[in-house]
């Protein structure tokens, strides 16, 4: 019986995921203004962060209870963002702050959320990802 509860508190956790990605994923069409498209071959940055939150106060859109705005991401979107060296990018940010440093140092494990410029993302593996010259990108690490 514990085994079986457990299965099924993890395929309710399953369903509940893919509900609040479909809902990211329909949230795109609402407003094109919010939409940030990155080129074929680049990735997510700190910069493109703080655009989608400020894309997203431009046309009054309204924060979650925590005052943030929220998103679901992929951990090879993750990866990208904490592989930006550039200069205010989310590795330079972290590297100044002894308590921060210590998150470069650490695997982030699939329960964990991130929170950076306005926004909370929750990563998760079963956000969806495509394929493209080889390299794999996660089509929704959106802002809503």
């Amino acid at each position: 019986m514990q085994n079986l509860a457990g299965e099924l508190n993890y395929r309710l956790a399953l369903t509940l995921n893919s509900l609040v990605q479909i809902t990211a994923d329909s949230a795109v069409a609402v407003d094109s203004l919010v939409n940030i498209q990155l080129a074929n071959g680049s990735y997510l940055t700190a910069n493109n962060l703080r655009s989608a939150v400020q894309s997203l106060a431009s046309v009054n859109a309204r924060p979650l209870l925590d005052n943030k705005y929220g998103g679901v991401i992929h951990p090879n979107v993750v990866r990208d963002i904490l592989n930006d060296t550039s200069h205010n990018g989310l590795t330079d940010i972290l590297k100044r702050d002894d308590n921060m440093r210590a998150m470069l140092f650490e695997l982030p494990k699939n329960e964990d959320t991130i929170s950076f410029a306005g926004v909370t993302f929750k990563q998760t593996s079963t956000a969806p990802t495509t394929t493209i010259s080889g390299n794999t990108y996660g089509l929704n690490s959106q802002v809503a």
